[in-house]
């Protein structure tokens, strides 16, 4: 009987997955800022920052996991005695602590965390302290410890695996080169040891013994055993070795749980073997090799459970230290967090057989460790329901149609003399306006479609404001002031949405700052100087406080021809693209992963039209595009989305003579082209696949010269 549900199992995993199956959003804990970051997937799979927030933990957190009901995300760290518990909206992808979180551990060090099937109990890896064992309240999200735990297991416990069955729990000892396996009793959650356990791993020396000697692993750690992956089968389990570049592979009897050690392993594999995980289907396993950089993928026997190189493999994944592996539910999409060089690398799956190809790399936070899933409807990228724009002297509140791109005016509100650039949170809430001629911030809320002025509004800037921006969460807010060469900074009130200057504020920048920028993740916030023709980079000191730090000792700013005008970073937050209105060029830059530093791409400068004043970069990333104030035109460029070098398509595009800058929407659906008084508002439909501009009804509006839009997830 038991072997039939395993065959009904495997039967419709095969058969591929519902669209209530499909991954909405994704978390990745990253232990060097102590920083819990969110995601949103498009129809592609693809990832885009959604937010970040600190972890209550001193340091290095280490695993995220998502609740099998889909509403609950957990945390652990390996320096402290505590497990986080947030409760998750599906809405919104946004995160609240569940009441009483963070929860004692009990056990020192929780590493990683397996969820029971019934989604009852929770089990947590404990380096030094065991198995630690919890009961789960659905409702309230609390956990409860179980009696008898923790549960004895063997040294340097690191990764749990549960089997679908969810009768049996394994748990990998990395310094006592075995395997820890348990009954689960179904009514009380509690552990039992199985019959024989724990299991030899398999290998009992390293590969790199001198190695062994630096990382002052014990004897008793053979192999050293690290992460452990379970056949959706049920039917083999699958550990990687870390000091002996080695996979064992292990027969599971299905009645007893018991463990047997296949013939012909442990495998080679790569060289310091991490994580491993199977796909989906059962057909293929996957080991992320930290010294190589590399996934090495296998295609599995699904009767025997023997291993067969995937050809092409190993698979390079654009980044440093790979640590974790995580399929999308249709198992068309792998995502593999890389330690040391910030970013995750996002591969498309052929699922015929195995053959992984990488799409892109997302830089994230510092040090991520571990990534997760949460599954739900198939996902809407986000919609502006609202734009903001600048006509004359007034601020006009916006509707966007996100069947054809037009706009409708909804009212508006004088702001000052001299208004120059306008902010909104992402979630629509406030608005903040540029005063350049008065060096003030203007700061309205929105309610019931009317702009009202924020309680202390305006709030006091520098000289020549020039312009305005907001990280990924709206708590802070960059003005760059061109006549005092200093850039203010400002905490936002999430409640009343009143500025308060950062302390340390104003900053001095290079002369004549017009523009600025954050990148995705909000680690820098970079500065355009004119009158100096460089570009300054500022970075945070916590990851609770603002950007605020110029990167001197790395080398900012960093020289960027003669005139930088404007700048753009894409969506991943790898390359930056700086216009130069005298040189007639764009500047390519990477962006070190660590630093900030700026390091100027093969190719740069390319050339562009006269006098360019405006960049763009499509969200997807395969396109940029520039306004060239000087010849009224439009240049086109075909992105290498992993190098960041450009290609431009001609010919060029032309528009009106007092076009000033370019806005696409948040989904780069349309191409906005902003002017001067006098002029109306035109606007392009964008061929995704071509990069083409189709010209679209012409606005309404004249002289609507900026234009934002707040980003809502539906």
């Amino acid at each position: 009987m038991v072997h039939r549900v395993y065959v009904v199992f495997f039967l419709l995993l095969l058969a591929g997955v519902s669209a209530a199956d499909t991954a909405r959003f994704a978390f990745t804990i990253n232990s060097f800022d102590r920083s819990l970051v969110g995601y949103r997937l498009d129809a592609s799979g693809m990832l885009h920052i959604n937010g970040y927030q600190p972890v209550p933990t001193p340091a290095f957190p280490t695993a995220v996991g998502v609740h099998s009901s889909g509403r609950f995300v957990f945390t652990t760290s390996k320096s402290v005695g505590s497990i986080s518990v947030y409760r998750f909206d599906s809405e919104t992808g946004s995160l609240t602590s569940v009441p009483g979180s963070p929860f004692q551990s009990v056990g020192r060090s929780p590493f990683s965390i397996a969820f029971h099937p019934s989604g009852q109990y929770v089990y947590f890896a404990s380096r030094f302290d065991g198995v630690q064992a919890f009961t789960f309240d659905q409702d309230s999200g609390a956990l409860n410890p179980i009696d008898g735990m923790p549960y004895p297991s063997g040294k340097r416990t690191r990764s749990l695996v549960m089997h679908p069955s969810g009768r049996f729990l394994y748990a990998s000892n990395a310094y006592s080169n075995n395997i820890s396996a348990y009954a689960i009793d179904s009514a009380t959650g509690q552990l039992t040891d199985l019959e024989g356990s724990p299991f030899p791993a398999g290998d009992t020396f390293p590969i790199d013994a001198q190695l062994a000697l630096l990382a002052k692993f014990p004897v008793s750690a053979g192999g050293v055993p690290y992460y452990a992956a379970m056949h959706p089968s049920g039917h083999f389990l699958y550990v990687t070795n870390w000091l002996s570049a080695s996979v064992s592979a292990f027969r599971i009897d299905p009645d007893s749980g018991v463990l047997s050690l296949m013939d012909g392993f442990p495998h080679m594999t790569g060289i310091s073997p991490y994580a491993v995980a199977t796909h989906p289907s059962g057909q293929f396993l996957y080991v992320t090799s930290w010294a190589d950089n590399a996934l090495w993928g296998y295609h599995i026997d699904t009767v025997s459970g023997d291993l067969t190189l995937i050809p092409g493999s190993p698979f390079a994944v654009e980044g440093t230290a790979p640590v974790a592996i995580t399929f999308d539910p249709s198992g068309r999409h792998a995502y593999v967090p890389n330690y040391h060089s910030n970013n995750i690398s996002v591969f498309d799956i052929d699922v015929s057989n195995g053959v992984l190809s990488l799409r892109d790399t997302v830089q994230t936070r510092s040090g991520p460790w571990s990534l997760a899933l949460v599954s739900g409807e198939v996902p809407t990228p986000p919609v502006a329901r609202l734009a903001f724009g600048l006509s004359g002297k007034e601020l006009v509140m916006l509707s966007q149609s996100a069947v054809s791109g037009e706009l409708k005016k909804l009212t508006s509100i004088g702001v000052g003399h001299q208004p120059s650039a306008v902010v909104a949170r992402r979630d629509g809430r406030f608005v903040y306006v540029a005063d350049a001629d008065r060096g003030h911030i203007h700061a309205f809320r929105i309610e019931d479609e009317r702009l009202l002025p924020v309680s202390g509004s305006p709030f006091t800037a520098g000289k020549g404001l020039r312009d305005l921006t907001m990280d990924i969460n709206s708590r802070y807010l960059y003005a760059v002031n061109e006549a005092a060469d200093s850039l203010s900074v400002y905490t936002i009130d999430t409640i009343s949405g009143a500025l308060s200057e950062a302390t340390g504020s104003p900053l001095r920048t290079g002369k004549g700052p017009v523009a600025i920028t954050l990148d995705a993740s909000a680690r820098y916030a970079l500065v355009a100087n004119a009158g100096a023709g460089n570009i300054s980079v500022f970075r945070y000191q916590t990851n609770q406080s603002p950007l605020i730090f110029e990167i001197a000792k790395y080398g900012s700013p960093f020289t960027a021809g003669k005139r930088p005008t404007a700048l753009a970073i894409d969506a991943t937050g790898k390359h930056l693209y700086v216009t130069d209105a005298t040189a007639n060029n764009l500047s390519l830059f990477q962006m070190h992963h660590q630093s900030g530093v700026l390091k100027a791409l093969p190719g740069s400068p390319v050339a562009t039209g006269q006098s360019p004043r405006s960049v763009e970069v499509h969200p997807e990333g395969q396109w940029v595009y520039v306004l060239n104030g000087g010849s009224h035109d439009i240049s086109r460029y075909q992105r290498d989305r992993l190098r960041g070098t450009l290609k431009e398509i001609l010919p060029r595009l032309a528009v009106n003579q007092q076009a000033q800058r370019l806005r696409l929407d948040p989904v780069g659906r349309y191409l906005y082209v902003l002017a001067k008084e006098g002029e109306s508002l035109q606007r392009y439909a964008v061929d995704r696949a071509s990069g083409v501009l189709k010209s679209q009804k012409t606005s309404q509006y004249e002289g609507l010269r900026e234009l934002v839009f707040p980003v809502f997830s539906e």
